[in-house]
């Protein structure tokens, strides 16, 4: 894949930099080793972030590069020692930390397991340096199960199957077997892995780059099965957005995909579908509107990163790979398309469909696309040729609070009409919460004595939970030749109300969301919108119609 490599390689030599300057270098420091440039460098922060500590896998991977060969045993050193010192801090009260001191994270403790685990596996440190660490890793993966974020109980799952291969006795077979089955069953007929209630792509595309890990640590075909699953789902929904990116339709509200998991199928299984999702995915990385070109130095540092070093490494090394010279020719010519061409392969036929997610896909025969979350209040993004509109809800204020239709929520009720999609629900009312010295240290009082049982009381205040607002909203869609016309019933609104078109930010907090995006700023390209608003007693009927160039309906 000539022009997918040659993407893939400008990235990570532009990240290496980057990712080298997140590590303490100085092999004279007791700080020898950590990623987290806020602790050991700005010292902003009273801990070491560890799930940061994957950096030192990327850099591993680097060192295996033939353009790295000169720095080849620094690189190696380095990566040795961001596993020494996961080592250490993982034998401290409360490890593993995350966000904040003595947290017992899962996402922390289920990343960086896995990246030290396979760099023992690799020989880049001795597994004697870090058989304490690992044997306090084994015990908590063992004993937990992180059921709403899927991607987090993979990685965990797979950090237990590499940390088993070296460390046998660490591991039961017998929860070994239990967690893998009820790992899997996260996943659902759809392809998709629940994570916070829905799919989220970007979440799905690490789960892949985790399942093929397991797969290598078992040679267990349950985890090929799954992958085929999920990328399956991946390419029913991003035929129809030429971004790449589900973003805000995503249940977690990623802007981003990783490339290891996807590449390595299509590697190994050569089909047109699956080379030109990922030549669409990511051979347009020098593209300042690539969102890999978003993405920020925390997570170069973390799975993202490292996704990129494995990628490119993967391709480097195809041509050594037992491939077939037919299947090689056939990645060759699909990966030289041209990305028009190379999207015409993926959307094939025009479709409606609504899926058990809660989203409604639609396809024309001349590539005219749309993706409606009725989950969140019924956002909807729509492409046509030269123009896409993404519209986000409302943002309702009064009385200092804010009353909002974009969120991920099981409430919302929905079905389709003859011309078009209905949306109802109570809107949910939504307080900003500002980081202070007082809450910080309430927050670190409180994690000193309740260690990890504090962290789903966290989740449910920022991330799962919003009160109902005592305003209702009837949202319908209706399709026409050109657009989409809305039409927005609001009912029981208090006086001196304001309403407002809402951003593309979502108020659900997941750290990993949030990278820029040209919607942020553009929400319409290459149309234009009119709006009417209709008082009555105690609502408002806000109708606006949005023309995108000729829209005919689905077959």
């Amino acid at each position: 894949m000539k022009t997918l490599a040659q993407a893939l390689n400008l990235t990570a030599r532009l990240w290496l930099p980057r990712l080298l300057t997140q590590a303490c270098r100085d092999p004279l420091s007791p700080l020898w080793g950590s990623f987290d440039r806020d602790w050991w460098h700005y010292r902003i922060r009273d801990f070491s972030s560890l799930i940061l500590q994957q950096g030192g896998y990327a850099v591993y991977l680097a060192s295996e590069r033939a353009e790295n060969a000169g720095q080849r045993a620094a690189l190696r050193q380095l990566a040795g020692a961001a596993a020494f010192f996961w080592n250490q801090r993982a034998l401290r009260r409360g490890a593993f930390e995350e966000y904040y001191p003595w947290e017992q994270g899962y996402p922390p403790l289920a990343f960086s397991t896995l990246a030290v685990m396979k760099l023992a596996a690799a020989g880049v440190v001795p597994p004697a340096r870090v058989r304490a660490g690992a044997a306090v890793a084994a015990r908590q993966l063992q004993a937990r199960f992180e059921a709403r974020a899927a991607n987090q109980q993979v990685a965990g799952l797979a950090g237990l199957a590499w940390g088993r291969k070296i460390f046998p006795e660490l591991v039961s077979d017998a929860r070994f077997e239990t967690l893998i089955q009820q790992s899997l069953a996260l996943q659902t007929p759809e392809g998709w892995f629940q994570e916070y209630g829905g799919p989220d792509l970007g979440y799905l595309s690490v789960t892949v780059d985790c399942l093929w890990d397991l797969y290598d640590a078992t040679g267990d075909q349950r985890f090929t099965t799954a992958i085929d699953r999920a990328a399956a789902c991946l390419r029913q929904f991003l035929q129809l957005l030429p971004s790449g990116s589900l973003g805000m339709h995503n249940s977690r509200n990623t802007d981003y995909l990783v490339p290891y998991g996807l590449v390595r199928l299509a590697l190994q299984q050569p089909t047109p579908e699956n080379v030109s999702l990922v030549s669409r995915l990511f051979s347009g990385t020098a593209s300042p509107g690539h969102f890999f070109n978003a993405v920020d130095d925390r997570y170069v540092s973390h799975y993202i990163g490292q996704s990129v070093f494995r990628a490119v490494l993967l391709l480097e090394q195809a041509a050594e790979l037992a491939v077939k010279q037919a299947a090689e020719q056939t990645v060759e010519r699909a990966a030289e398309l041209p990305v028009a061409a190379v999207s015409a392969v993926t959307a094939s036929h025009p479709f409606a469909h609504l899926t058990a997610s809660g989203h409604f896909l639609r396809q024309t025969a001349s590539g005219q696309s749309l993706v409606v979350t009725l989950r969140k209040g019924g956002i909807f993004s729509q492409h046509m040729a030269g123009g896409s509109v993404h519209d986000f809800g409302w943002v309702l204020e009064a009385a200092g609070r804010q009353h909002i239709s974009h969120w991920w929520s099981d409430d919302w009720k929905y079905g389709e009409t003859d011309d078009g999609l209905w949306v109802e629900g109570a809107l949910y009312e939504h307080r900003e919460l500002a980081n202070t010295p007082a809450r910080h240290m309430a927050l670190r009082l409180a994690s000193l004595v309740a260690g990890h049982r504090l962290i789903g009381l966290l989740k449910k205040k920022l991330i799962f939970k919003k009160r109902p607002s005592p305003i209702h909203l009837r949202r319908t869609l209706i399709w026409k030749s050109d657009g989409v016309r809305v039409v927005d019933v609001f009912s029981q609104v208090p006086a001196g109300v304001e309403f407002l078109p809402a951003p593309r930010s979502s108020k659900r907090h997941v750290a990993s969301a949030d990278s820029f995006q040209q919607e942020d700023f553009q929400p319409l390209l290459g149309g234009q919108l009119v709006r009417e608003f209709k008082a009555f007693a105690q609502g408002m009927e806000i109708v606006t119609d949005y023309t995108v160039g000729a829209y005919p309906p689905a077959a």
